[in-house]
């Protein structure tokens, strides 16, 4: 049998034949280091479109993280469309790079509550038209997904951890593509890759004396029924109050109300 030495030189073996140097990840969070490295072999041509990425459980062993990590890294990829990850198949290096806007967001990576509260002013501007739009036009495979994020929510209400993060991120996100409009997606996309990250460091004022994560829960039960209702009013309705009430909390929170 291969002892666990082996293994380990194995996985980094096959990891190597893609031409990949990864580095064991150290500092900063490690989901961020990960979509550095992936975004570096991206951009410098080492990963091209259409290539197959390492399975989790090879890249798990190279950057000697969690699991967890490299979900949470691959999922930001995706939503930046630098990445497919296609069930059961695995993950891609998408054949298009969207092409992120090149001056209204630029400057935005280091934490100033305005920056913050602009993107939440300009998140809510969009979602609530794009609300409207989504349950016009989605599909009974699209609804199914909604309610599978609504699903992973609920069984981690108590934890609000990774699971319910992705999940909150992936709900709002596949409202955009219930749109059909790509433009909506990409600026959704835009937004959230600078939006999440920063606002984490506002998550625990969220949960602080009458907005609840069993609140926060409904209000996301609340946009999915309006939605699977075709309720366009009722929709944009819902998603304005979570969304106000989300910005209200954070203000409150950050002593700027």
């Amino acid at each position: 049998m291969i002892g666990i030495k082996g293994m380990f030189l194995y996985l980094i073996c096959e990891v190597r034949k893609l031409g990949l140097i990864l580095k064991p990840v150290k500092t900063r969070k490690k989901y961020e280091e990960i979509v550095d490295q992936i975004r570096q072999h991206i951009d410098e041509g080492n990963l091209k479109p259409g290539d197959k990425l390492p399975s989790e459980r090879d890249l798990v062993e190279s950057f000697r993280v969690s699991r967890a990590s490299i979900r949470e890294a691959f999922s930001a990829l995706e939503m930046m469309g630098l990445v497919e990850v296609r069930t059961g198949e695995g993950s891609y290096v998408c054949h298009h790079k969207k092409e992120f806007m090149p001056s209204l967001l630029q400057g935005t990576s280091s934490l100033e509550s305005g920056t913050v509260f602009d993107l939440l002013e300009v998140r809510k501007m969009i979602e609530v038209e794009a609300v409207g739009y989504a349950t016009k036009r989605v599909t009974e495979v699209e609804l199914e997904q909604l309610e599978k994020e609504l699903n992973i929510m609920m069984i981690n209400i108590n934890g609000q951890g990774t699971a319910w993060e992705r999940s909150d991120h992936l709900f709002h996100y596949d409202i955009a593509k219930a749109t059909h409009n790509k433009l909506t997606v990409n600026l959704m996309e835009n937004i959230t890759d600078h939006l999440k990250h920063q606002i984490r460091i506002f998550n625990p004022v969220l949960y602080k004396e009458e907005y609840t994560p069993e609140l926060l829960y409904q209000e996301h039960a609340d946009i999915f029924e309006a939605i699977k209702d075709r309720n366009v009013g009722r929709a944009r309705e819902k998603m304005y109050k979570h969304l106000s009430g989300v910005e209200d909390a954070i203000m409150k929170g950050a002593n700027i109300a």
